[in-house]
């Protein structure tokens, strides 16, 4: 067959043969399938182990002894260590990473001290109901 498909995240790294992602400079190590269901059966699982990953499927076409031939565009920097963190985004979401709200001050003392009685009495059947119970 002319062409393998190799599987590539979004650091620009590549799946290998043992399930790590690697630079993809050595392509005797590159996971690599001549048939795509099984290359997509292996971006499920891999992703399945880590589903920050935006895994991609990329069709290379064979050298002489059946390795891929990954393009140069595909592959990284090779001044960023595949094990290296992630950068983050300039700035930050403000609904992911909610401030919490300020507290408030309260605006003075509370208009009933709790000396005082209540201004609400229970209240007391009206007289003529009280007269017309008791008539009864």
């Amino acid at each position: 067959m002319s062409h393998v498909y190799v599987l590539t995240n979004q650091h620009q790294q590549f799946l290998s043969k043992s399930n790590e992602w690697i630079d993809g400079r050595d392509a005797n190590r590159l996971f690599r399938s001549e048939h795509k269901d099984v290359a997509i059966n292996q971006m499920f699982e891999a992703n399945t182990r880590d589903v920050n990953l935006r895994i991609e499927l990329l069709e290379c076409p064979t050298g002489p002894k059946g390795h891929p031939q990954v393009p140069a565009e595909a592959l990284g920097d090779p001044e960023i260590e595949p094990g290296a963190p992630e950068e983050m985004p300039p700035g930050s979401n403000p609904e992911v990473n909610p401030e919490p709200a300020p507290e408030v001050e309260p605006d003075g003392a509370p208009e009933i001290t709790p000396d005082e009685p209540p201004e609400i009495t229970p209240e007391q059947p009206p007289e003529d109901m009280a007269q017309s119970g008791s008539a009864a």
